[in-house]
């Protein structure tokens, strides 16, 4: 049975313990599970030892910007605001322009170079973000938010995210919105995957916890997306 206060005292351990003292840098965009991470943060080292930055660009909504300061006023912890627009811009002044999704990993990893440029000027860790739907569909950016040293919640399904959400108080704002690594313009995780999270970690948890596999088109969609995105969870191939 998932029991809440279990779950986030096991985090609280493995944060105080992997961090041991140092600065924790982490990406907050005022989704689910960035704003969860910062909350476990809030509530297991001292907050001073935190350095929390929302990297928004010209596809951010209004309603982002708003959540970040709920969650400032949720966490108690200062959410520093760094633009990346006019460093896509200047990518694209050299390099061209190309489709939407080569364009979005591009600016998933310019976020993951400003995360490392104050992790190197603190001496701290990255802490990163992805939940355990998103390391099995491989749905996160290779070098971009899939970057860090740390992963506190990559044990954890997206509704499972969300309950230890609810459970922490995160504001609801954050967790009822529509969830979008917000990569273009009108980009959707749900809309990507054509079904809702609670039917895709249904069938993960059919596939990879219970070894259960159906003949059904959708347990075929997520298997080949599973293989297709194998690349993402493998260290680099060498030669022995």
């Amino acid at each position: 049975m998932f029991n809440e206060d279990e779950v986030v005292e096991k985090i609280k351990t493995f944060l105080k313990s992997r961090l041991n003292g140092k600065i924790a840098v982490l990406g907050v965009s005022s989704g689910i599970d960035s704003s969860l991470v910062l909350k476990l943060l809030s509530v297991s080292i001292n907050t001073n030892k935190i350095k929390a930055i929302f990297m928004p660009d010209r596809f951010t909504r209004e309603s982002d910007y708003d959540d970040i300061k709920a969650l400032e006023d949720n966490t108690g912890i200062r959410i520093e605001t760094i633009n990346i627009e006019p460093v896509f811009s200047s990518y694209i002044s050299i390099l061209g322009h190309t489709d939407k999704k080569i364009e979005g990993n591009l600016r998933s990893r310019i976020r993951a170079t400003i995360l490392y440029y104050f992790a190197n000027q603190y001496n701290g860790l990255v802490i990163g973000t992805t939940n355990r739907t998103e390391y099995l569909l491989g749905y996160y950016t290779k070098f971009g938010d899939g970057a860090c040293d740390i992963e506190p919640i990559e044990f954890l399904y997206k509704t499972d995210v969300r309950k230890i959400s609810k459970y922490l108080g995160i504001p609801d704002s954050i967790i009822n919105k529509k969830p979008s690594a917000g990569l273009w313009e009108n980009q959707y995780d749900e809309d990507e995957l054509s079904m809702p999270y609670d039917r895709v970690d249904q069938i993960l948890i059919d596939i990879f916890d219970k070894n259960i596999r159906k003949d059904t088109d959708d347990y075929k969609k997520i298997i080949g997306i599973y293989n297709n995105s194998e690349h993402k969870r493998r260290m680099p191939e060498t030669l022995n």
